[in-house]
């Protein structure tokens, strides 16, 4: 009798289950999601040391990323690294105008999309994290899936993290983000 009390204990569980709307968290998956947009990377997991040749230690290229799970309508996609320093926020890659198609960047990838102006440099590409102060820092990648072309200042020398973050607000379908974290030698 109790065999049969727990098999029909667990069916009503499971029925429960598969009616109800339950979210799986993919935090140890490598990524943070916000419903189903999903950005990876496979050189490192979500709150993680990057590669060194993501940093000024290193050879100071863009770790590969991946993405899944575009929502419908989008248009195209823009990306951001982050940091917040004593200062304020920092922006290390302001990246926008990557095709709807696109579903990763490579290690090192230029050419895909256009590159805004970055806090340090400034440069019209990756920005290597170089913290001077101790400790680890994080960094922070966010996707943006949009659902039109954001309006922007012709001069990409003109588009900040901030004037980026700006124009795409009323246009950011989902967005989905990974934290990397780095660490001076």
């Amino acid at each position: 009798m109790k065999t049969y009390s727990f098999i029909v204990t667990l069916a009503l569980g499971l029925a429960a289950c598969a009616s109800s709307d339950t979210s799986i968290d993919t935090t140890s998956l490598g990524s943070v999601t916000s419903d189903s947009l999903a950005l990876t990377s496979p050189e490192f997991m979500n709150a993680e040391e990057m590669p060194a040749d993501a940093s000024c230690d290193g050879a100071g290229i863009s770790p590969a990323l991946a993405w899944t799970g575009a929502p419908d309508g989008t248009k195209e996609f823009a990306l951001l690294m982050t940091t917040l320093a004593k200062d304020g926020t920092k922006y290390n890659w302001v990246l926008y105008g990557i095709p709807a198609s696109t579903t990763s960047l490579a290690n090192g990838s230029i050419g895909v999309g256009t590159a805004g102006i970055t806090s340090n440099g400034p440069n019209l590409a990756y920005s290597a994290p170089c913290s001077s102060g101790p400790g680890t820092k994080t960094y922070t990648f966010t996707l943006y899936a949009l659902s039109e072309t954001p309006t922007l200042p012709s001069d990409p020398k003109a588009v900040t993290g901030a004037v980026l973050e700006q124009a795409i607000a009323p246009l950011t379908l989902k967005k989905s983000s990974l934290d990397g974290e780095h660490t001076r030698p």
